[in-house]
Parts: structure tokens; sequence; C-alpha cells
């Protein structure tokens, strides 16, 4: 099967891509560089133009074309093939909607209709109406024209049918158009603009795509209507995946390891004019696991930044606990009352920047919080403000930092730890029990920690030499049957009963679902080491048959063990028709572990 992910390698040169990203050097057959990945001086960053790979000798990292795009625009797998098919002018032939009747032409026509709204808005503000009603505001926020053209803001005009209008002049249908959430259908069956009298603000993907607007009220015009308006949940805008700022922000926030949550657009804005680049705003009240998911590619220390009104802590708090649950490193800043980023960002950019540079420890701040709230004095009130803390600490995943919490804590409201730690386990077992339980697979043969590790990286070099060699996987998938129980493992299963849906073509079956997007790095980075180590090209498959070999062997003597052991509570029962067929079974193994070396 000529995949998509194969006919893009053919079309493409690894040294063209990273060239783009880092100054390369020819030495050799080969071309140098300072690694992206990691900071030095002395080049280690190593591309094979001949085998397609890249390999740095100081920090490790290696792959192709589609790991180095992913690692370096911290994106995952669909949008590396997106970006890459499109340099390489391939048209992706896979469709990888989950809506039946999706197809990969209608989601470009979509963002070609959204881009052409964009421009129409942006036309709209610089040259329109808008010059008049919304530049001056704009400007009067403290935005730049390079700002308000970075971030494509703009104006619709007042009217019912201006970007329907313009969209069917450039030949959409309202029936696409309708797809976008920029229309809306009336009961009767005639459509209009769903933003009327508005500014605009272009929400974009992480590669740069318009997926939707959010639009705001003129100021001075009917403060009756809602202040914002947002696109709908459509085929490409998801609200609870939206990032808003993340195009621009994405590079800064690899470069400081921490990224600033603010809660509006023009929060975001403002942020970016005062310099705060790894600023972006989560679309709704609080983050999701979603919007943590994506960010955590780019960093693992958040900083929240939300008003102090009590709309925004409670955003602050929820947001918080979703970031403490994912072992998120997580800090917070509380503004006073009336005091929002944007406006800091117009009087006074260097205080902005002081307070995201002192923000504090969430937990500092959920004790400050507590201690304004409830009083301390009064053991009820102590009480209360304790276990408002314990809730958050019970949310931190690593025990050494909880405990260190729950000392801090204890010495702020002067009580015993173990008070503390009372209050914290009462709320994790609430949470244990309200979780559904899953049962353990009984057919699992039971080892020691260390068996269980060797296993564990047995199965993983076998399930990277699979991805990596698309012929290997389908040599085990005809040869199933001689593999016994290895091939039952969990995620070997997964690649025995979805290779040949999907050719065995590890693009299509990365691109099925992205949390198999690591595994692709890793078969990547594995490839590149095999074929450094092994210039002839090496036996993938008889390496990989050996590593099964290993695997089934390892299984059979666990359950040796295990029968011997059912053997002995057999003779002591007297059952001696059990014994005679347990001894069958330990001699059919025996055989096989003898056979297998």
């Amino acid at each position: 099967m000529n995949s998509d992910v194969e006919l893009i390698k053919s079309r493409t040169n690894i040294v063209d891509i990273v060239g783009e990203y880092v100054k390369l050097t020819k030495a050799g057959s080969s071309f140098k560089a300072c690694c992206p990945f990691h900071s030095e001086k002395t080049p280690s960053f190593n591309v094979n133009e001949e085998k397609q790979f890249y390999h740095c000798f100081g920090c490790g990292q290696a792959g192709d074309i589609f790991s180095f795009v992913m690692e370096i625009e911290s994106i995952g797998f669909r949008d590396a093939l997106i970006m890459l098919a499109d340099k390489a002018g391939v048209e992706l032939q896979n469709n990888f909607s989950k809506n039946e009747g999706e197809s990969q032409d209608t989601k470009k026509r979509l963002y070609n209709i959204l881009e052409l709204t964009t421009k129409f808005y942006e036309k709209q503000l610089w040259d329109g109406g808008g010059k008049k009603k919304v530049l001056p505001y704009l400007r009067g926020r403290g935005l730049s024209d390079e700002t308000i053209k970075k971030f494509r803001l703009g104006y619709v005009p007042d009217g019912w049918n201006h970007a329907n209008n313009f969209l069917k002049k450039n030949g959409f249908e309202n029936e696409i158009i309708l797809q976008t959430g920029t229309i809306i259908k009336s009961d009767k069956g005639s459509y209009y603009d769903r933003f009327r009298n508005r500014i605009m603000f272009p929400i974009s993907d992480v590669l740069g795509r318009v997926i939707g607007f959010t639009s705001r009220v003129l100021p001075g015009d009917d403060e009756s209507q809602a202040k914002y308006i947002n696109t709908p949940e459509t085929y490409l805008y998801h609200k609870s995946n939206v990032l808003y700022g993340i195009d621009h922000a994405k590079k800064e926030i690899k470069q400081k390891n921490a990224v600033v949550v603010v809660e509006g657009n023009m929060d975001v804005i403002a942020s970016h004019e005062s310099n705060i680049i790894n600023t972006i705003a989560v679309s709704g009240t609080a983050m999701t696991d979603e919007h943590i998911k994506i960010l955590k590619r780019y960093t693992n220390h958040f900083i929240l930044f939300f008003d102090a009104d009590a709309a925004g802590q409670v955003a602050a708090r929820r947001s918080a606990l979703f970031c403490l649950d994912a072992d998120v490193q997580t800090s917070m800043i509380l503004l006073t009352e009336g005091k929002d980023a944007a406006d800091i960002a117009k009087t006074n950019p260097e205080e902005l920047r002081d307070i995201i540079k002192n923000a504090k420890n969430v937990m500092e701040v959920f004790m400050d919080i507590a201690e304004d709230k409830y009083d301390i004095n009064d053991p009820h009130g102590k009480r209360e403000a304790i276990e408002d803390v314990a809730e958050a600490m019970a949310n931190i995943v690593n025990d050494i930092e909880r405990g260190e919490w729950m000392i801090k804590c204890a010495k702020r409201f002067d009580v015993d730890e173990r008070l503390v730690n009372n209050a914290i386990q009462k709320i994790i077992e609430e949470k244990q029990k309200s979780q559904q339980s899953f049962v353990q697979d009984t057919q699992v043969v039971q080892m020691s920690k260390s068996e269980q590790s060797q296993m564990q990286r047995i199965y993983k070099s076998i399930i990277l030499m699979m991805m990596a060699y698309p012929h290997v996987w389908e040599h085990i998938y005809n040869n199933k049957e001689k593999y016994g129980q290895v091939v039952d493992q969990k995620n070997i299963s997964v690649l025995m009963r979805e290779g040949p849906e999907c050719g065995f073509s590890v693009g299509e079956f990365v691109s099925n679902d992205s949390s198999r997007e690591q595994l692709y790095k890793a078969a990547m980075n594995m490839q590149q080491k095999y074929e450094t180590e092994h210039e002839d090209g090496g036996s993938p498959i008889e390496d990989t048959e050996t590593y099964i070999s290993i695997a089934m062997e390892n299984l059979n003597k666990r359950r040796i063990e295990m029968l011997v052991n059912k053997m002995d509570e057999a003779e002591s029962n007297g059952d001696y028709d059990t014994q005679k067929k347990i001894l069958e079974q330990i001699s059919k193994l025996s055989q096989q572990v003898i056979s297998n070396k």
C-alpha cells in the first residue's frame, strides 16, 4: 500500500525540512547543526540525507521527517502529516474524520471559507466602516497596528448578509458556509450573518489555520446584547480544545518552559503587545483535560492568570485542580477587583511582567484564599479552611510534593500534621470510591516487579520493530499462530487487529489514534539506531522473532511455576487425575522452552 506517509517521504528531503529550522552545514556525507531540542555550543545534531534520518549525539533525539516536525512544532501526527503534505504537494488520500461523510475536500473548503471571511473582516477594519468606528478603540487599548495585524483583528458591518453575500460571490453555497458557523439558518429556511456590527477576533489552531471567531460588541453599542458571541461547535471548532493565541505563543512557551493562561482574548493580545509572548487563553470559563493535553506538549509549567472576582476565582480553582490532577507544575495569579491583564499591560507593561515573574505556587494561593475566606481563629473556621486546601492537595499526584504541602499547611494554620493528612486521605478515599474500579486481566501470569519490567521492555521492542518496519508487522501477523500468547499482549494485539485494516501502514495506524504518536516517535528513533548499528541493514524479522522467543520462554517458565504450585495442591488433596493433567501441561511447556533456545 502506497500510503500518504510513504508518498510524502518519497517527495520530501529531510535536509530541506530541517534546514527551515536550523542552519545545516555539510560534514562528509551528512549535515550538522546545533541541536534545536537542547542547548549546546558544539554541533552534535546530525542529518543523514541518504537514510533520511536525524540524530543528536547530545540529547539522543532521533527519527524521520514526521517525528522531527512533531517535536519541533509540538504538534500531533495528523497535523504534521497535513503540514508536510502541503509542502510536498501531496493530496492526502486517507480520511481521518470520525464522522462518516466528512472528507478532506470538505475540510479544505471549510478552511478556505474561514480564511476568506477573516480577510473580509480585516478589509472592513482597515478600509471600511471599522476604520473610524473600531481602530481608534483598539489603539486606545494600547495595541499597535502591528499587533492588530498580527492577530488579524477585524470588523463586521451592521447588516444581515455582508459576510454571507461576500462568500457566495466567491462561489460558496449556503450549506457549506453554514458548517463554518459564520451564518445562521432561520426557521423559514433563509440564511443570515451570525455576527453583525462587531469587533472580530479570528481563532486559529496550532498551525495558524482559522477555525472560528470570537466577536465583541462595539463600545457604546447596544449593551443589552451579549458582549461576546463565539462560533458554535462545528466540524473544525471545538470549544473544549481551543487555545486562543497558541499559534503565536507555542515556540515561546517551549523556550520559556512556561505558559501563561489568561481569561480573555484581549488579555492575550495585550500580553503579546507587552512582549509576554508565551500567553494564551482558553475558550470558556475553565481549562479542560484537552486544553491541558495540548499545552503539555510544550511545557509542564502553567501560570494561571485570572480575575479576582467570584467567577474568576471559581474558574481558577477548577482549572488548578485539573492541572494538579494532570501532574502539572501550577502557579497562579489573582488580580485585585476591577483589573485584568489587558488593563495593566496598557498602563504599565513592566508591572505586568513583574506580576507574572512573581507568580506563586497554586497551593500558596489556595492557602491565602482560605485564610481570607474563613475565620481561622474559630475552630469551625479553621476546619473549613483546612478542608478547602486539603481538596486541592488531594489532587497532587506526587506523594513527595503532597507531603511537603501538607507540612506547610499544618504550619500555616497551626495544627498537627496528622490532622491535615487525615483530611487529605479522607478526600482521596472518597474520590477512589466514586471512580469505577478496573479489574485486572486474570489470565496474566503473576511475576515479580523486575520480571514485569523486563517483559515490558521486550514487548516494547517487539512493538517498535513492527511499527518501524511494516514488512515485520505483516510477517508477524501472517505467522501469529506460532507466536502463542505473546501476540495477545494488549498493545501487540492492537497491531494484530488493525494491521490488515490499515494495510500495515504505520502512518494510517497512528492517525487513527493520537495517543500512538509517542510510540511513532520512539519507533523512528529505534529504527535510526538499529540501522546505524547494522550498516548492512540487519535482519529486522529475525531480530523481532528473537524478542518474541525470549518473551515466550519467560511466559512459559512462569506458567510452569504456577502449574508446579497447583501440582503440590492437587497432591495434598489426593487428586491424582488433576496431577496427571498438570504433569502433561508441564511437559508440553518444558518442550517449548527447550525448543525456543
